[in-house]
């Protein structure tokens, strides 16, 4: 039951008792505009220029609030594959023979510098973003995109080369830039020298860059000419970079700081339990997991992958480790989606099974661990070594592999090293965690084909399971391929390439003074322009 619920039927109740007394409740302040909101970065921006940029998610953000996207994807995960309210387009349409997608711009939308944004600036962003000499991480997106077509200043036609469900979102990736400044530029010499772009800045969203002072802080400042009137209530915000949670905690709890993200669970009772505080904790699109490369003889089976998930106590680690802010995985595609397979049964921690099968499989018991052929189940589990909680993760799943007579040698490394291993399949085992986005596509971590320099970092090859994935990808309508999805799951669940670990919260933490804000997992700063700073009492 919902808080305002129970609050409804609190009243009424009380109003059957007491009708002459009524159920009050104090009245929430009205919007306000002005203001400055001082918020909480571990990391500055890299660039102004998404197109050049790495994938930093703080700078994704930035940019999206200096450079919005034809549609703006909602943040309901539960209900269905992906949903659009408008950007900068009202309204858009496909065609019947699912090949075209037609958008149709707001009327008057202008840069920051005065100038019409045009359907010519949407192609000119596409020409950009599928440039190999502008070589966008993202191109990937824009390769089932054939053409897109100027039919007038308002229209624009993004025709495809065959019809699939993540359409929309492929046509939606990436703000849209200002032709008529960054169009001057060649392509070829947009990575000579990315500081231009700063110095060549024009915006249509609801922030302007006002000032980037590197390493220090970012600020941003209302647009006067953001199509949406009375947006964004907020001056100001400055994003100050504080590299240090700790030292984000501290200057929040003394009130330097409005707004910060990545409270630690182990501090996030201490959050909700300060008045002059509020928590916002929000279901995450991650996950982390073992990775068992099945290239290795000791992975290559299935009964075994499955008797080390068995083996391994997930609710103990999220109960030590998370503070309540996570939950067991079950799924790549997660609890919190429509997609994820309500029907499949969670492996239980059975320690007892674990051993059964691991004996099945010819690894018996012998001299305090186990052996088959002469060889020991031994190996390497590899982890980043900046990452505290999956270094401690890594420790108690050392000693519960133990207690079934497995030897497990802890390998923390550094995250390039990592990652170099991983792409090399270099590694027995390997803890870490995926962000996914909301197309559903599996293909990246579990097709056959991209084990070779792809992500498929364990080798895993299932012709079953490329056929689904490819048969998912197929699809005109996302929904339609929901008994696909689920076949998918229960075979991955089945054999287990993966021990899913936990799904973890993100908690951010803000003054009790800063209302409407909806910080989730598609953007910490969700429709920043709606949120505002209550006057003091």
């Amino acid at each position: 039951m919902s808080r305002a619920l129970r609050l409804a039927l609190l009243c009424a109740g009380a109003l059957v008792a007491l009708a002459a007394l009524g159920c009050t409740r104090e009245r929430p302040p009205a919007a306000s505009s002005g203001g400055t909101l001082v918020v909480a970065t571990l990391v500055d921006l890299q660039g102004v220029n998404e197109l050049l940029s790495s994938d930093n998610r703080f700078t994704g953000e930035i940019l999206e609030l200096l450079f919005p996207r034809l549609l703006v994807e909602l943040p309901d995960f539960e209900s269905g594959p992906p949903s659009f309210a408008p950007g900068l387009a009202e309204s858009w349409e496909r065609s019947e023979d699912g090949r075209e997608i037609l958008f149709r711009l707001r009327p008057g939308l202008v840069w920051s510098d005065g100038e019409p944004l045009t359907a010519a600036d949407v192609r000119f962003t596409f020409e950009a973003q599928t440039s190999p000499e502008v070589a966008w991480s993202y191109a990937h997106a824009k390769e089932g995109i054939e053409s897109v077509e100027v039919l007038d200043d308002r229209t624009v036609r993004f025709r495809f080369r065959e019809p699939y469900a993540t359409q929309l979102l492929d046509a939606n990736e990436g703000g849209i830039l200002p032709r008529h400044v960054w169009g001057e530029r060649p392509f070829a010499s947009w990575r000579e020298d990315a500081d231009w772009f700063r110095d060549h800045l024009v915006v249509s969203g609801p922030f302007l860059l006002a000032a980037w002072r590197p390493a220090q802080e970012v600020v941003l400042a209302r647009n006067p000419r953001y199509w949406e009137p009375g947006r964004p209530r907020l001056d100001r915000v400055v994003f100050r970079v504080v590299p240090d949670q700790g030292a984000q905690l501290a200057q929040l709890l003394g009130g330097g700081l409005d707004f910060v993200l990545g409270v630690p669970p182990a501090r996030a009772a201490e959050i909700a339990a300060n008045p002059g505080l509020q928590l916002f904790p929000f279901w995450n699109r991650q996950y982390d997991y073992i990775v068992w490369n099945t290239r290795r003889p000791l992975f290559a089976d299935a009964a075994v992958r499955r008797a080390l998930t068995l083996a391994i106590d997930r609710q103990e680690l999220v109960d030590a480790l998370w503070f309540g802010y996570a939950r067991p995985a079950l799924s790549p595609l997660l609890s919190s989606s429509w997609a994820f397979h309500r029907g499949l049964e969670p492996w239980p921690y059975d320690p007892a099974a674990a051993r059964r099968l691991l004996d099945a499989a010819g690894w018996g018991e012998r001299d305090g661990g186990r052996v088959k052929d002469g060889e020991r189940f031994a190996f390497d589990l590899l982890t980043n070594a900046g990452n505290r909680v999956r270094v401690d993760a890594a420790v108690m799943i050392q000693a519960q592999l133990a207690r079934v007579g497995l030897e497990v040698r802890l390998r923390p490394i550094d995250l390039n090293t990592l990652n170099e291993k991983a792409l090399a399949h270099d590694f027995d085992a390997m803890l870490s965690g995926w962000g996914i986005d909301t197309s559903m596509d599996l293909r990246f971590a579990f097709h056959s084909e991209e084990a070779e320099g792809g992500y498929n970092f364990g080798g895993y090859a299932n012709p079953e399971v490329d056929r689904l994935i490819e048969a998912v990808q197929r699809q005109r309508d996302l929904a339609a391929a929901k008994p696909l999805l689920d076949r998918l799951q229960e075979i991955l669940h089945e054999e287990q390439p993966y021990t899913l670990l936990w799904e973890p919260q993100r908690l951010a933490a803000g003054r009790a003074a800063l209302r409407d804000a909806q910080p989730n997992a598609l953007a910490t700063f969700f429709r920043l322009e709606e949120w505002w700073l209550a006057p003091p009492p």
